[in-house]
């Protein structure tokens, strides 16, 4: 029990080191802050001036897919959805592989071996962080979309928290995988932005995934995110 104790008050210091180490990094706060929040403040113009829904005409248009884009969803809950789509994917992922690759080539990781510090503790703690930046992203652009559009909850929040929860998860795994298989940290940007941008513009988030056509459709069914986005709406 005592060591059941130490070990969660170990893991709990680890994840206030990672919050702390991540308000350190201005880049980090500039891609998982300020680019939602101004996207956010982009849309919710575009929605009052009526050009976000021209935009999604053009979008139905483009992409030659065959549903409707928007349906009974209005074009800002799909803009608010991407943006913290967009979130859980910086937070948990794209900002996550390079930095493990990093640590490793340093000898981080075999040091660890040296100290109280499990590796299952550090490792969650990576996750746990990810995931207390995620609701402080969310909670944010949730603010701005219920102040100043027509974005509304219309189930629970606690469905909306494990939703939230699932999809850092989720990301923060599948970032473990990929820095484990890149060899540097260079190599590990490079496979991040191959795999996550292509996942974030399929999956569904910024509009329905049916617009797109039919080969899309089956790639981006391949993605994680594309099942996350879909129970979010």
């Amino acid at each position: 029990m005592q060591r059941l104790y130490a070990q969660t008050i170990s893991l709990f210091r680890q994840v206030v080191v990672e919050v702390r180490l991540f308000w350190r990094s201005r880049q980090a706060v500039y891609l998982n802050f300020f680019v939602p929040m101004l996207g956010m403040a982009l849309f919710v113009y575009l929605d009052r001036e009526g050009l976000l829904e021209r935009v999604f005409g053009l979008l139905a248009r483009s992409l030659g897919g065959g549903g409707e884009v928007g349906g009974e969803i209005s074009p800002m809950v799909f803009m608010t959805i991407g943006l913290i789509t967009y979130c859980i994917i910086t937070s948990a992922f794209e900002g996550m592989v390079p930095r493990l690759v990093r640590q490793r080539e340093a000898g981080i990781y075999k040091r660890l071996g040296g100290t109280p510090l499990r590796r299952w503790v550090f490792l969650a703690a990576k996750t746990l962080s990810a995931g207390v930046l995620v609701f402080l992203e969310t909670a944010l652009i949730f603010a701005v979309g219920l102040v100043s559009s027509d974005v509304t909850v219309v189930g629970s929040w606690w469905t909306l928290g494990a939703i939230l929860l699932l999809g850092t998860f989720t990301m923060a795994a599948l970032g473990f995988i990929l820095s484990s298989l890149t060899t540097s940290a260079d190599g590990a940007v490079v496979a991040v932005h191959a795999v996550y941008i292509p996942m974030l513009l399929l999956c569904g988030a910024f509009y329905p995934l049916e617009a797109l056509p039919k080969v899309l459709q089956i790639v981006a069914r391949i993605f994680p995110l594309t099942y996350f986005a879909s129970p979010f709406r």
